[in-house]
């Protein structure tokens, strides 16, 4: 069977097939909202790559460090049964 992949138009008609029953009003604040959030520059992408390694620098191995994370969870043994 094959899969399909979503496209851009795709995406957008399953938008438009939800908003097309809206009053005019309510599609017009919609409107604003979009080209808004097209105008804004806060919002930049960063890329994961920038965060690879942040956790290599104390020497340890993966092993080491999931040995140790795991001695660092705090578990609650109150269980209510009911």
């Amino acid at each position: 069977m094959p899969t399909t992949v979503p496209t851009t138009y795709n995406i957008a008609n399953s938008y438009w097939n939800i908003v097309k029953h809206l009053s005019n009003d309510v599609k017009i604040d919609l409107i604003t909202l979009l080209s808004q959030s097209l105008k804004s520059e806060n919002s930049p992408h960063v890329s994961a790559r920038k965060h690879y390694g942040v956790w290599g620098d104390d020497g340890m191995d993966d092993k080491e460090f999931v040995t140790e994370l795991k001695s660092l969870r705090n578990f609650k043994k109150d269980i209510i049964e009911l």
